[in-house]
């Protein structure tokens, strides 16, 4: 098969991608030849082996970052920089080959790790000190001192120490000047607001200072002087105080041993250099391992408080707290939700017996036995209770808890929680409510049904036609009175679960509720329709049951006797459907509430009904895009409206 053509976007992303590569290339080659020839021109070089070399330190720190790929600039600027500093060709060449290998090697090594250049983690520091630092620098010295010692440029005799020598400026440079490009390839001063930016600026000059007049201005001997500067970089700004510390301090002191005005010893300055190596090597590698410390615990202490912000958010949706009884120091400690829960602000000190102040009388003495329970057989509890709020307002807690012990068995400490349920428990009492009235309104007109069944089965032969015809007429009445309700029951069921999708079609909804006024019949009631033939898009049978619901709520309310009035007329686009009747009304407090289900109202205790009808009132007004509500009528009574509108768009 043949290549796939090239698209515009791969060939631009590919020059792209060439043009980044050789302008990385050119960098990585003018700072590894710079560098290079500055620590070869020292005067503590000899000859091509320096203890200053941070070429090394660049080409790590290059290939770590952008690549292993980037090796062919290290080996020609490694090359070029021998090759100009009096080294033969075949000998540049040789030892320039040590010097990428080294390179890439040390990449190679750490990148295996999952080696992360921020160093903020103590295992980051250990892998650069141990697999770059030490180890792949002993290619290089290796490499390069085996070659001179060919070509006979090193004495057999002085092999070791100008082994020690080349791997010392091999290993600063991956200990001082790698770490400084690591992390501030990360960028890590955008973490720094105004202010630590300026502390940053005055450490640094306080460092610049005191460090040139330890090394530079003749004070060699108080090194120490420095020491509180270099844990308060480390301290305030981890590792990117870390890097760039060592690496002043570091820079200071050899130029100090180069120009001789740190005269450690009575060696050479090639002697001096190796020793204030030792000194500051000893310093970066402190501070590294300080500054990795401080990462991991701000990272711990971030995520400390992540998990700790996440759990509280979590306490607050499930409305649980967390406690902690100090037995000993009888010490209670809450968490902020259980604070809330309690009606308190939090902080304030809790000792046992002031929780149990907290608990309702009626349930305090539960909580002591459940506690002292827990204390003797060393069994975990579960009970509620009832705690009493500032407000006065009781609230339901559902408590677990169990004891820790010590090694002798004694009671150490008391962990639990504490969960509001006060509307679980509301719900506990409403579905009690609701059952108990359901099973009610079920049993009065199966009740009914019944007697009157079972005496037209046994006695219908003796009843007169009268009384016959009564009992027929009160059969239907509470079978449409049952069958209501059951409905009603269903058509619940049905919204919960969407299943009731409404069936629009044009209507005459006055005729439609003079049919339903017509057929509801309550016999105690008078109903008086005055309904104008609006036509609409209306789903008939939910207009049906709109005003069934809306009737029998008025007969349930008001006095035998009395009327109810029911009009229909058009409204701006719109269908209005009314029912007034003569009862006490519904209280402006109960104005929007009456609609929710099992919601009654102020009052209704003994009245019959459910609590379901105005509810579904109001949820078949909204599937018709409309709305319920109740007003006043002049005399007082109430004035349930349906606003439904007459066209709907398909």
């Amino acid at each position: 098969m043949g290549r796939r053509p090239e698209s515009g976007s791969d060939l631009l992303t590919g020059q792209l991608d060439r043009k980044r590569y050789w302008t990385l290339s050119a960098a990585l080659f003018v700072a590894y030849l710079v560098a290079a020839r500055i620590g070869i021109e020292l005067e503590v070089a000899e000859g091509l082996i320096t203890p200053v070399w941070a070429p090394t330190g660049i080409a790590l720190a290059a290939l770590v970052l952008y690549g292993r790929r980037l090796w062919p600039a290290v080996a020609l600027a490694a090359f070029v920089a021998n090759a100009t500093s009096g080294a033969s060709m075949p000998e540049a060449a040789f030892i320039s080959v040590g010097n990428t290998l080294e390179a890439v090697v040390g990449a190679t090594l750490l990148l295996r790790i999952d080696f992360r250049p921020a160093l903020d983690r103590v295992r980051d520091v250990f892998a650069l000190i141990g697999l770059a630092a030490i180890a792949s620098t002993t290619i290089a010295a290796t490499n390069g001192v085996t070659t001179l010692l060919i070509s006979g440029d090193v004495d057999s005799s002085d092999y070791g120490s100008a082994w020690l020598l080349w791997w010392l400026g091999d290993a600063m440079g991956n200990l001082v000047v790698a770490p400084l490009l690591l992390v501030l390839a990360q960028r890590p001063w955008r973490e720094l607001d105004q202010k630590r930016l300026v502390e940053a600026g005055l450490l640094l000059a306080l460092l610049v200072a005191v460090t040139s007049v330890v090394f530079l201005g003749g004070l060699w001997r108080y090194p120490h002087l420095v020491f509180p500067l270099l844990v308060w970089a480390a301290l305030r700004f981890h590792q990117l105080g870390a890097v760039v510390s060592s690496f002043v301090v570091t820079v200071l002191a050899v130029t100090g041993a180069v120009r001789g005005t740190t005269p450690i010893g009575e060696g050479s300055a090639t002697e001096v250099a190796q020793i204030v190596e030792g000194l500051t090597g000893g310093f970066a590698i402190s501070l590294l391992i300080l500054g990795a410390i401080l990462a991991e615990r701000s990272t711990a202490g971030r995520e400390l408080a992540r998990t700790h912000a996440g759990l509280a958010e979590a306490q607050q949706l499930a409305h649980i707290g967390s406690w902690e009884w100090d037995v000993p120091e009888n010490n209670v400690t809450w968490s902020e939700e259980l604070y809330r829960l309690w009606g308190l602000e939090p902080g304030e000190e809790m000792t046992y017996e002031w929780y149990l102040e907290t608990v309702h009388p009626e349930d305090r003495e539960l909580v002591k036995s459940m506690v002292e329970r827990a204390f003797s057989e060393g069994t975990p509890f579960s009970f509620e209770h009832r705690v009493s709020q500032p407000d006065g307002r009781p609230r339901w807690i559902h408590g677990r808890g169990r004891v820790i012990r010590d090694e002798s068995g004694a009671p150490l400490r008391m962990l639990g929680t504490a969960q509001d349920i006060t509307d679980r428990k509301r719900i506990d009492e409403l579905r009690d409510s609701i059952l108990s009235t359901v099973s009610h309104e079920l049993r009065t007109p199966l009740t009914a049904i019944l007697g009157f069944s079972v005496t037209l089965e046994e006695k219908g032969d003796q009843l007169d036609e009268e009384t016959r015809s009564a009992m027929v007429t009160s059969l239907a009445q509470q079978s449409r009175k049952l069958d209501r309700l059951l409905s009603d029951l269903l058509d619940i069921d049905r919204l919960r679960r969407g299943f009731v999708p409404p069936n629009f079609h044009e209507t005459d909804v006055g005729l439609l509720v003079e049919h339903v006024a017509t057929a509801f019949s309550p016999g105690s009631h008078s109903i008086q329709v005055h309904a104008d033939h609006v036509q609409a898009e209306v789903d008939a049978p939910k207009v049906e049951r709109i005003v069934d619901n809306l009737i029998a709520n008025a007969v349930n309310h008001t006095p035998a006797g009395t009327e109810i009035s029911v009009r229909v007329e058009a409204r701006d686009g719109s269908v209005l459907i009314t029912a007034d009747d003569n009862g006490p009304g519904v209280a402006e407090t109960d104005r929007d509430a009456i609609f929710d289900l099992f919601t009654r109202g102020a009052g209704a205790e003994h009245v019959p009904g459910t609590g379901i009808g105005l509810s579904l009132v109001s949820q078949f007004a909204m599937l018709h895009g409309g709305r319920a509500w109740v007003e006043e009528t002049p005399g007082g009574g109430a004035s349930f409206r349906v606003l439904l509108p007459a066209r709907h768009t398909r």
